[in-house]
């Protein structure tokens, strides 16, 4: 679930020699530069700002570039910030010289504030990071608050020093892996200055020149303008949808096994979206309709709607929302009439979530509301919900009225719907993870406390499990076992009551996510599907999965041996990442290698459809860097141009293994190692405290079972990770990822200044960082094939503060496609439409393209007419 704008974008400075073992590069961020420590692709130092004033009220911090960081040349760059609700305004420059950098501080406090708690940086540290061959010492902190020092096992250091001395330094609840560091507490009045050094010491470790793998830092006037149009497809893909008209046809989908079916025997997937918010309540009927035919046109077959009840919007689901959540708004439920009889129309599928940011206020009757309000009229109820029956009672009624009500437009209740794939019972909320503690006697919710204490009691006299154990709810054990009990009982309840209804989808209970360790998979397999949540950052190419898990590999901790896969969320963030233009084809490529069932970006738009809008992470469908990318990855995930791994494998720990160590992909070398090579599920344990949970059953005979979960599936000394198929390759130490099968031939990444040869196209691209790709659209193979889209594309960005219109890159270089004679190369202009071709040699059996900045299309078609 995301609806906040982030802004930030990491560049990256190497902080010694290729040589060093350890402290590998540090990457500063271009708005901010504060650095974060790498050591082979892990990040092992985190920085950030922090600061409160009085009773801990987050201070809040504005921050605007003045000269970004020149990796190329320039070694310095300054920022001018303010820290919003202590009245402080400041300056920073920032220099690099030899084995240093310096940030220099000018901070203007224009009020006295006697009562703030301060600012600074919190560093964390990854002391047990898995690029780490042995254990790492505690940091240390310096003699009067000057700093800190810490020591890698390595052999190297890193001197984090502070000139004056700092108001406060101290270790974050004693937890040495986390180091606060406060340049000014209470203060007056005046103007003050600051410097912070970083100093790397140690066997070979020395500042060098940058990275060879940097972008161009172009002038974007002469960048493309406005490439993508918010209301047309760079191509008609809504063939895909042909035999799915009106969706739900074949009637509902069903799980069989770990793959998805639908009533009538035919097997299907889904390539979808999410639609959000204003996009969902504030879209005129006209714009609705338009933008449901453009999402079947760029390859979408599913749309998640979410959002539907959050209370940061207007108008909602509810009628009056403000005095209570107990009626729905008939207009609001009008306009998803009319979106789903417009995406039915165009053969999309829906998911429809329950629950996600309903807020409830004093007038919904619930008991013990004044816990959660904590004064206020509203209350948030995510955790509370699993042992709150009242609570419970609100999200059933809510339930039996969302999924009875009759579309006006088909007739049909929700629930009576085949177009509905999937109900999601509750939108990121979980105990085992992230809303366990949330009850604790220490959280002044004492009602909730007193329901909580006597249920863990219970539950340690039933199964056993001692009793100081079973409510310590941030650690690993007992506590995981028992929590996924609370679940348990809560999803039986709730799809009890779902299917009491005569509700026919396929149920989600809530998601993975946020990080989550593989004990939170257990109460998930109360559903039909699994469901996951993942997000990208910048420069995951240049992972190496031996130490550094890309987002993919969260998404693949959840895939449950037996049961099929859905993910409601995947996007690059924070906006706007410079390489998220290479995550649409990638994710679509692990997905079906994988055999992933159900994979929806987050998201098509939260805002009003109709107009050009402005730029977001999450809403994109005017953003040429991911939806210009949706064709490609759609013909590549639907059509199954990437083959199904050949092998695959199963984690399967042992019942202590599983609950009482933390196991995820930042531990898991067999996860991280497995996720590009073959297929690979998890197993989650028969457990005698939780009856209702039988175990996974293998699907194959075939499968070979991985018991050690730090095991290496790569060989050793190899520095790219390839799929059992051949097809799939990623070169981490050049940061290249290609795609090589008989119908897509695709490269993405720093494939500037290379020569790549794959089945079918050479490509000679001098772009530093894009993507390249060449898909044939007959469902044959590219050699033969009459009907051949590409794609290319790099970098977009807003042209200014997120406003629109986006400037996009130009790719230049070669490429040389083997297809049949007589073709003509035709560009495709932003709405969709062929202009007259333009030169292509045919040379012994092959196309000779050439691009260059000349011509501006971003999307062409090598056909016969």
């Amino acid at each position: 679930m995301r609806f906040r704008y982030i802004t930030k974008i990491l560049f990256i400075y190497i902080f010694c020699a290729s040589q060093c073992q350890a402290f590998d590069e540090v990457r500063l961020d271009e708005r901010t530069s504060l650095f974060t420590a790498i050591d082979k692709t892990m990040p092992i130092i985190t920085t950030k700002y922090i600061g409160w004033e009085a009773k801990y009220k987050w201070a809040g911090i504005k921050i605007k570039p003045d000269t970004l960081i020149r990796k190329d040349k320039s070694t310095s760059s300054s920022y001018t910030g303010q820290i919003l609700n202590l009245d402080v305004d400041f300056t920073c420059t920032t220099n690099m010289d030899k084995g240093q950098i310096t940030w220099s501080y000018k901070w203007n406090k224009k009020v006295d504030r006697p009562d703030a708690i301060g600012f600074g940086m919190e560093f964390n540290l990854l002391m047990d990071s898995p690029s780490f061959e042995t254990p790492a010492k505690a940091p240390e902190l310096l003699p009067g608050n000057q700093g800190w020092r810490w020591q890698t096992p390595d052999g190297q250091s890193i001197e984090v020093k502070f000139t004056p001395a700092l108001a406060k330094l101290y270790f974050e609840r004693d937890q040495k892996k986390l180091i606060r560091a406060l340049f000014f507490s209470a203060f007056n009045k005046g103007v003050e200055q600051t410097t912070m050094t970083v100093t790397v010491a140690g066997k070979n470790s020395r500042l060098s020149s940058p990275a060879t793998k940097i972008y161009d830092h172009n002038d974007t006037q002469s960048w493309h303008k406005d490439i993508l149009s918010e209301v047309a497809s760079p191509i008609d893909l809504s063939f895909l949808n042909a035999n799915d008209l009106p969706a739900g046809k074949h009637g509902f989908v069903k799980a069989r096994a770990d793959q998805l079916v639908f009533e009538d025997g035919t097997s299907t997937k889904f390539w979808g979206a999410n639609l959000m918010a204003s996009a969902l309540f504030s879209t005129s009927d006209i714009d609705i309709k338009a933008h449901a035919k453009r999402i079947a046109q760029l390859g979408f077959n599913l749309i998640r709607i979410h959002h539907h009840d959050s209370k940061w919007f207007k108008p909602n689901i509810f009628k009056n929302p403000k005095d209570n959540t107990q009626e729905l708004s008939t207009e609001s439920l009008k306009k998803l009439d009319w979106w789903i009889k417009c995406l039915k129309d165009q053969g999309v599928y829906v998911w429809l979530d329950l629950h996600v940011g309903r807020t409830f206020t004093k007038n919904d009757g619930f008991e013990n509301f004044e816990d959660l309000s904590r004064g206020k009229d509203t209350a948030e109820i995510k955790g509370f919900n699993y042992y709150n029956e009242s609570i419970q009672k609100q999200m059933q009624k809510f339930n039996e009225a969302y999924l009875n009500h009759v579309n006006t437009f088909t007739k049909l209740a929700y629930k009576d719907d085949p177009a509905v794939i999937a109900l999601l019972l509750t939108n990121e909320n979980d105990l085992s993870q992230h809303f366990g503690n949330s009850l604790l006697p220490n959280k002044g919710v004492p009602n909730h406390n007193a329901i909580f204490t006597n249920d863990f009691k219970q539950f340690s006299e039933i199964s056993g499990l001692p009793v100081n154990k079973v409510w310590l709810t941030w650690e690993m054990g007992e506590s995981k076992i028992y929590l996924s009990d609370v679940e348990h009982r809560f999803n039986q309840k709730m799809i009890t009551h779902l299917r009491s209804l005569g509700a026919k989808s396929m149920v989600a209970t809530t998601n993975s996510w946020g990080k989550m360790g593989l004990f939170g998979l257990p109460s998930l397999t109360d559903g039909d599907l699994i469901d996951a949540h993942s997000y990208s950052f910048a420069e995951e190419f240049n992972y190496n999965p031996r130490y550094n898990p890309g987002f993919l590999s969260w998404i693949g901790a959840a895939q449950v041996t037996g049961k099929p896969l859905s993910v409601t969320e995947w996007n690059v963030e924070p906006f706007p990442v410079a390489d998220r233009f290479s995550a649409p084809v990638y994710t679509a490529s692990i997905a079906n290698l994988q055999g992933w069932d159900a994979m929806m970006l987050y998201g098509y738009s939260q805002e009003k459809l109709g107009g050009k809008g402005k730029a977001s992470n999450y809403s994109t469908y005017n953003d040429p860097a991911i939806m210009g990318l949706m064709p490609a990855a759609a013909l590549l995930y639907r059509q199954n141009h990437v083959s199904p791994a050949k092998q695959d494998y199963e984690l399967k720990l042992s019942r202590d293994d599983f609950f009482y160590k933390r196991q995820d992909p930042t531990t898991s070398k067999a996860i991280r190692t497995l996720l590009e090579t073959s297929r690979f599920t998890v197993a989650v344990p028969e457990t005698k405290e939780l009856p209702w949970l039988k175990g996974s059953k293998q699907t194959s005979s075939k499968t070979l079972i991985v018991s050690d979960a730090n095991k290496d599936f790569i060989p050793k000394g190899q520095d790219f990770v390839q799929s059992d198929t051949g097809e799939l390759r990623r070169d981490w130490g050049k940061g290249i990822h290609t795609i090589n099968s008989p119908k897509s031939q695709i490269i993405s990444g720093w494939i500037g200044g290379e020569t790549i040869n794959l089945q079918d196209v050479t490509f000679k691209i001098n772009t530093k960082k894009a993507v390249v790709a060449i898909q044939t659209l007959e469902n044959k193979p590219i050699k033969k094939s009459k009907a051949i889209f590409i794609t290319i594309m790099a970098r977009s960005i807003p042209a200014k503060d997120y406003k629109l219109p986006f400037l996009s890159e130009p790719v230049t270089g070669e490429i040389v496609v083997s297809a049949p004679a007589g073709l003509k190369l035709f560009p495709v202009n932003r709405l969709g439409v062929k202009d007259k071709p333009v030169d292509a040699s045919y040379i012994r059996g092959k196309y000779h393209l050439k691009l260059d900045n000349r011509n501006e299309a971003h999307w062409f078609f090598l056909a016969d007419n």
